[in-house]
């Protein structure tokens, strides 16, 4: 007979609350490929490439903090250029204050009329969504949310995104809840990179880490 002691319950109990892990969420669009790019955040410094529009980002812990700054009258907004068009990216994150928290993508130039942001998973403390930007050259244009669904986003707790791409198909999933899953014709698009926001008062944050991108075949 299996002793249980109480030690060993500590352990189990303490497992079950920890995030979830990337290895519990699967691409379904397509299978992984090639590892593009990887980021830890291991360093002291902002690393080489991920680069601020606005607001402020910082390193410390192994973690990159990114806040809204009230003076760029702006959500926080940077990007890490890395071309690409099917792909998975996954990303660990946790709010620390912010009101929001996007991934997406614009769509690299020359590939459409449109002007300004192609599509972002948009995550909020109560909810989180799929969502077809406007086009800025169109003032009758307006943001699509083409998937929607309640959720709570607890302060503090990490979270694993795993965000797929494949043509004009996109799939997003968060361990725990129903995938979000959303078409488009022109998501097949080629992308110039990751764009990541967030939004809030000047101390609010959202914190991420182990973003990984791979090639979707």
């Amino acid at each position: 007979m299996m002793k249980i002691t109480a030690g060993w319950v500590a352990l189990t109990i303490a497992a079950s609350l920890l995030p979830a892990h990337a290895a519990e969420l699967e691409t379904k669009l397509g299978k992984q490929g090639a590892l593009l790019m990887e980021e830890k955040f291991d360093g002291i410094e902002l690393p080489k490439n991920w680069n601020r529009n606005n607001g402020k980002l910082s390193v410390t812990n192994g973690v990159l903090k990114i806040s809204e700054v009230a003076a760029d009258m702006h959500a926080a907004a940077f990007r890490r250029p890395l071309p690409l068009q099917n792909a998975a990216i996954q990303v660990k994150f946790r709010f620390a204050g912010a009101k929001m928290f996007h991934l997406g993508f614009d769509p690299a130039p020359g590939e459409l009329k449109k002007k300004g942001h192609l599509f972002s998973v948009i995550i909020t403390p109560a909810n989180w969504s799929i969502t077809e930007h406007n086009d800025k050259s169109d003032p009758n244009s307006k943001n699509k949310v083409l998937a929607r669904a309640t959720a709570s986003f607890e302060v503090g707790k990490w979270y694993e995104l795993l965000l797929e791409v494949k043509g004009d198909d996109v799939l997003a999933q968060i361990s725990g809840l129903e995938p979000l899953r959303a078409t488009c014709k022109d998501f097949h698009v080629k992308k110039p990179g990751l764009v990541f926001r967030t939004g809030g008062k000047d101390a609010d944050e959202v914190h991420l880490d182990e973003v990984r991108v791979w090639e979707l075949k």
